[in-house]
């Protein structure tokens, strides 16, 4: 493990490197019959308009823009970012990073480990887990079911507002019929190709959020050739990519220089592979392990939370559920503001993708991007 010293240089650095930068936006390729993702005629485009732009305050060509944080009293590092479809592409105005505050990043320690009030976890563990939805067809409507029996409540407020306190992610806009689908990348098993061809053909956007050895290229069934064509893809395809650490620890067990180490070694491999992709703005806790002290730290190292709304048992890939399991789980879990845990090792994610997004869409809903969720 690094030297405190060690670290707090490195921050240093990167801090000095991003104040540097102007924000970085992804530009579209020449439009053609296949390039990207989006359902907005290119022609037709308008930042204007509700349906294609995040926001439509500037529409300048390279607009030096930050994210806005609505609630002036949230200590979220940015806001919604905005978005728009151009050529058949996504296309996200992506700030730079903020600059990491390293007094309060080292006086972080003595911040207590606040628990979720409402957390059923063993004392020694406080794993995320979302309220229990079920949707029905019939109706068109979720039931809202709270995870122990006999209750029928959203997450606690104090939990809700702990969130909101950061800019972390449970649910987005809950007044309207939209999702947004993640994916998380630990290692590859082959399936990540496929999920990335439904993507294209169904023109829906996602978030990968990215372990180290994934950035890196580092598979034993895989050549870095390979992962990287697939990372290059998500970014040339419109997608977003998130941080989920270099190591995949428990980060509430860590100390707030081993949480920096563990994201930059994330944010360096993305760069050194990478020097065109935006910053790496948001953040997946590996397996939920999650408290108000790591939602604090992430936020003053410049990113928002993302917990989910949905998540299913589709991770072990030595027991994957069976097709007509996972397509009735994620159909199950749908409700405004979604946001779905979706694993991309699972062969079942990659099998069922395709039919999830036309259901979705038959339900009147939208597949929106992550960076729409406002703070």
């Amino acid at each position: 493990m690094k030297s405190k010293q060690a670290v707090l240089c490195a921050l240093c650095a990167f801090v000095l490197t991003l104040s540097s930068c102007r924000v970085k936006v992804l530009k579209p390729d020449a439009p053609d019959e296949t390039a990207g993702v989006g359902r907005a005629d290119p022609a037709q485009t308008d930042l204007t308009a509700p349906d294609t732009a995040g926001n439509p305050d500037d529409n300048e060509e390279n607009p030096v823009y930050t994210a806005p944080v609505e609630d002036p009293e949230s200590l979220s590092p940015f806001g919604r970012i905005n978005w728009t479809v151009l050529n058949g592409k996504y296309v996200y105005e992506m700030p730079a990073r903020i600059e990491r505050d390293l007094n309060a990043l080292s006086a972080l320690d003595a911040f207590a480990h606040t628990r979720f009030e409402d957390s059923v976890q063993p004392p020694d563990k406080d794993q995320w887990y979302p309220g229990r939805v079920i949707y029905h067809e019939d109706t068109h409507e979720p039931e809202y079911v709270w995870a122990w029996p006999g209750s029928t409540a959203d997450r606690k407020q104090s939990t809700l507002d702990t969130l909101a306190k950061y800019g972390a992610i449970y649910r987005g806009d809950e007044t309207k019929r939209v999702i947004y689908l993640t994916f998380d990348c630990g290692y590859e098993y082959g399936f990540t190709e496929k999920i990335l061809d439904t993507l294209k053909e169904k023109q829906a956007p996602a978030t990968f959020f990215l372990t180290g050895p994934y950035a890196r290229g580092e598979s034993k069934e895989y050549d870095k050739e390979y992962l990287h064509g697939l990372i290059r893809r998500m970014l040339d395809e419109g997608h977003i990519l998130g941080n989920h650490t270099n190591t995949h620890p428990d980060m509430t067990t860590k100390i707030a220089e081993e949480v920096a180490d563990e994201m930059i070694q994330v944010e360096e491999a993305v760069k050194e592979y990478f020097p065109d992709a935006p910053d790496l703005l948001y953040f997946r806790p590996p397996e939920g392990d999650v408290d108000e002290w790591l939602i604090r730290a992430e936020a003053l190292l410049g990113y928002r939370t993302v917990l989910w709304s949905f998540a299913y048992s589709d991770y072990s890939t030595d027991s994957q559920p069976t097709y007509e399991e996972g397509i009735e789980a994620v159909k199950r879990g749908l409700h405004p503001g979604c946001v779905y845990l979706l694993h991309a090792e699972s062969s079942t994610n990659a099998a069922i993708l395709a039919e999830f997004i036309d259901w979705v869409r038959s339900q009147a809903y939208d597949i929106v991007p992550l960076c729409d969720i406002k703070a």
